[in-house]
């Protein structure tokens, strides 16, 4: 059986970090000049999450991947930087449409915690095991942390999509996102993220 657009019952969930994983978020934060500014670090300053460029082919996957899984957006945005929780759907919105036609309508969560939300099930696709992506490894729920780049291999202009597209492909027979995982990997056994606990901060977090 293989899946068909618009067969929400057969599509797995697949959640998105922002940062990092569609938006180029450090490469800007870590050049700012922070002599002048009014806040303590880059990421509190008003508006600086408006304006962001796209990860290196990570529209038009999200365009592709949209047909075959059921897509979120999992986002965490600074606790004081009030604008960052406007700016990320704004983004989102010039991005992929402010209407139905966004395959992240109404299906975006921000939160300090994304384990919250593992219960789900799914895959999480993020950068880093912070902020609680790391609980997304749990077989009990079906959930997976994938991390973004940790091989280098699985970002969005190499072969990230083409092993997602094969996951989902998997999960339309088995209904089991981290069977499917595992099986799709075998072959092609990508490190499919790093340690739990820790991971290379910017100099300024």
């Amino acid at each position: 059986m293989r899946l068909q657009k618009g067969n929400e019952m057969n599509k797995p969930k697949l959640f998105l970090d922002m940062d990092n994983v569609l938006v180029d978020t450090l490469t800007v934060l870590n050049a700012i000049d922070m002599t002048h500014e009014q806040v303590q670090k880059p990421d509190q300053i008003p508006g600086v999450f408006r304006d962001l460029k796209p990860m290196p082919g990570a529209i038009d996957a999200v365009n592709t991947l949209a047909d075959i899984y059921e897509m979120y957006i999992l986002s965490t945005a600074p606790w004081h930087n009030a604008s960052a929780w406007q700016d990320k759907i704004v983004w989102l919105q010039e991005y992929f449409g402010d209407g139905e036609e966004n395959p992240f309508y109404k299906r975006v969560v921000m939160a300090h915690d994304k384990g919250l939300a593992h219960g789900a099930g799914g895959i999480l696709v993020d950068d880093r095991p912070y902020h609680g992506a790391s609980a997304w490894d749990d077989a009990t729920t079906d959930s997976f942390w994938l991390q973004y780049g940790h091989d280098p291999k699985l970002v969005w202009s190499q072969e990230l999509v083409n092993f997602l597209k094969d996951v989902a492909t998997q999960y339309a027979d088995n209904q089991n996102i981290r069977q499917s995982i595992e099986m799709v990997n075998t072959k092609q056994a990508y490190q499919l993220h790093g340690d739990k606990e820790s991971f290379s901060k910017a100099h300024w977090e």
